[in-house]
């Protein structure tokens, strides 16, 4: 085995995923398969480059399933190419939009947290409110 491919354990370390999860991502199409040598897994720096990025659009909110929709042959620009770049790009603004959003929501529900916690301490401060 040369120095440019690894082993599935190898694989595992350098990228932070499990061989369980490497194996799952082979079968949801995410990564190429890997081409064997008897009953091995052979990998090569394509394959880390790929299940690097899977695990940072992980980190950032998006889920397997909609990593497997963008790699559906619809949105490659040829049979065996990689992701088109255009929707690639179009699902990095949509998840942005969508946690710009969950920020907004989460800010609003912080807003009315300090509300809460103001007219309780005006409630607990009043004499005729007794605490249960």
């Amino acid at each position: 085995m040369s120095q440019d491919t690894l082993r599935i354990g190898a694989l595992a370390r350098l990228s932070g995923a499990t061989p369980k999860a490497l194996r799952l991502y082979e079968a949801l199409g995410l990564i190429a398969e890997p081409r064997r040598q008897g009953s091995y897994r052979i990998y090569e720096q394509r394959h880390l480059d790929a299940v690097r990025l899977i695990r940072q659009a992980q980190a950032v909110g998006f889920k397997l399933q909609e990593l497997r929709a963008l790699t559906t042959s619809a949105n490659r620009p040829a049979p065996g190419e990689p992701l088109a770049r255009e929707v690639a790009l179009q699902a990095v603004l949509a998840k942005r939009a969508a946690l710009a959003a969950q920020q907004q929501r989460l800010q609003q529900q912080l807003d009315e947290l300090a509300v809460c916690e103001r007219l309780l301490l005006q409630a607990f401060d009043c004499p005729d409110v007794q605490p249960a």
